[in-house]
């Protein structure tokens, strides 16, 4: 028994080792099927980084960033309806498919908000992408795709919006209402931001604030009101107002004037 946990303590150590040496990465995640790519002219993208619903690759250029969908917890699971369960069980699987079935719709949904309607503020472009693709991990181990068996958006590459601050102090008050036109742009196209994390969710691209992440958007009618639409900007730019009071306090008088005649 006691060798039994020492190997399965082992297996845990590695394995949690390799999500960590490779930021979780698996082919297996982000396609929907495994058919082979067919021969032809193919192009390189190099892994960036990854987070709960997209992995990240750089373009050569290294100009822009495409990102995969995971679909590792939301992809359908065919096989797991067929299966009989006992009665007691039964409510168990349909509210995982159920839960799944949502989680990948959310994430489509949220996307094609983003591609349809925020273009401009999260930086999104049309990028002839070669069919074949060459995606090459974070260990440089080199793996071979066919776009369609995939889905992805393209954007342009951002610097994080914190690191390039406090790199760009002379930028400071141009940023900080470049952000607060993002998010003012967003909110009165009657589209809320779920996770506006100001750390790891905005970045900056020729001096102009972005939003990076667009998994986490949704259509409100709440916004379609004036009150409605003041406070999710409120909310939105909050995180924005308490980085800055903890770590540029100088800038807050210049964000709460540009706040104000924003809204």
């Amino acid at each position: 028994m006691k060798r039994f946990f020492l190997a399965l303590l082992l297996f845990v150590a590695i394995e949690r080792f390799c999500h960590f040496q490779t930021e979780g990465f698996a082919l297996s995640k982000m396609l929907l099927d495994n058919s082979p790519p067919i021969p032809g002219p193919s192009e390189t993208l190099t892994f960036i980084g990854a987070g709960k619903q997209f992995y990240a690759f750089e373009t050569a250029d290294h100009q822009y960033v495409v990102k995969f969908m995971k679909f590792s917890r939301r992809r359908p699971l065919p096989w797991l309806e067929k299966i009989p369960f006992p009665f007691f069980l039964e409510c168990w699987k349909t509210d995982y498919l159920k839960e799944r079935a949502k989680r990948l719709s959310n994430l489509e949904y949220s996307s094609n908000l983003a591609f349809k309607h925020l273009s401009k503020e999260a930086a999104l472009v049309f990028y002839p992408l070669q069919k074949n693709l060459i995606l090459i991990d974070k260990l440089g181990i080199s793996h071979s795709i066919d776009r369609s068996q995939t889905k992805y958006l393209v954007q342009r590459k951002a610097a994080s919006f914190t690191s390039y601050f406090e790199k760009n102090p002379s930028q400071a008050h141009g940023l900080i209402l470049s952000y607060i036109q993002t998010i003012t742009s967003q909110c009165q196209k009657g589209i809320c931001n779920l996770d506006p994390v100001i750390e790891r969710n905005y970045g900056v691209v020729d001096h102009q604030v972005i939003l990076m992440d667009i998994g986490s958007l949704l259509a409100h009618a709440k916004l379609n009101n004036l009150i409605g639409l003041q406070r999710e900007i409120f909310l939105e730019l909050l995180p924005l107002r308490q980085w800055l009071q903890t770590y540029h306090p100088e800038h807050l008088s210049y964000f709460d004037g540009e706040f104000k005649r924003h809204l």
